[in-house]
This record gives C-alpha cells, structure tokens and sequence, in this order.
C-alpha cells in the first residue's frame, strides 16, 4: 500500500523531505529513492503510533492515535500547560516520524530480527569472536525519537498524561 496520509502516515513525502533539507546527517535519506523513503515512512509512523498517548482517539474509527482529544502536556520550556486541538497532529509526532524514517533508512535491516551469535567466547583474559560482525545493538527506536515525544505519552494507568506520586 502506497503512503495514504492520516491512514498510514502521519506526514508526507515532501514534507519529510524538506524537513531532511536542513538536517545535518541526512545524506541516506536525500539518496534514497521514493518508495524506500514512503516505505520508511509508513512503517516509523507504525512504530511511533503504538504508544499509550495522552488524551483519547477522537473517532473510533481513525486509522491512527491521532488526532487525539483531551491530549494536554506541559511544557517546560514554555512553562505551562498546552491543549493540543482535536484535529491537530503535534508537530512533535511528525518530527518522531521523520527522525524514525530515517533511523530505518540508516539501518535497512533493523526489523530483520537477526540476533548477535559469537563463534567463541573465553573467560581468561576475556575474548568474543563475533560470527556475523554484529558487535553493537541498535535500538528500534533511538532517543532523538523518544525524548520528544515523551510528554505526549501517558505515564502510569490512567489519566491525561500526568504521574501521581505520594510521600510517604
């Protein structure tokens, strides 16, 4: 399936790439072809779109999380409170999705599966043999994907996104 936006897309092709226009370390995106780049793009907004989000889906049928209503956060540098409008994407979910896209383009076989096997292992004087030369893990979901969108994301059961916490 093509990138449909707001079905399996929270941005679009062009809009992705000019947000790569400017950012440094970018070159595998600019590279790449159109279709690995809408594939990158379907899938990260996949990845991004599977968290416990603050507020409540505004239709039950919406192929996505988002738009979301009563989705409220704080944000620190602004110190205060901000109510995202029941028709918004935050552009915090877009730049997540981007910034995944890309995270992907740069590790093309990152959803393999494929796991670490060593050839050998000695305790004296500690040796690995890496068989697949695989000797470093790199997560699904880097924090430069993370940490923005972090405020967006429900902590603990319930409610709009804040953490209850009680002195004892």
């Amino acid at each position: 399936m093509a990138l449909v936006l707001n079905t399996n897309s929270y941005v679009e092709l062009a809009d992705a790439d000019i947000y790569f226009e400017t950012r440094i370390d970018s070159d595998d995106w600019v590279t790449s072809t159109d279709v690995i780049k809408e594939q990158a793009l379907v899938t990260a907004t996949q990845l991004v779109d599977n968290q416990a989000w603050i507020g409540s889906a505004v239709s039950s049928s919406q192929a996505l999380a988002w738009p979301r209503k009563n989705a409220i956060y704080y944000d620190p540098r602004l110190n205060m409170d901000i109510t995202i409008g029941d028709a918004e994407i935050p552009k915090l979910v877009k730049e997540a999705v981007y910034e995944q896209a890309l995270h992907l383009v740069n590790n093309e076989d990152l959803l393999a599966g494929t796991t670490q096997t060593f050839e050998s292992i000695s305790v004296g004087s500690i040796s690995l043999t890496d068989s697949n030369s695989d000797v470093t893990r790199t997560s699904i979901m880097p924090s430069v994907v993370m940490k923005p969108i972090r405020p967006l994301i429900r902590r603990g059961g319930t409610g709009m996104g804040s953490s209850w916490w009680r002195a004892n």
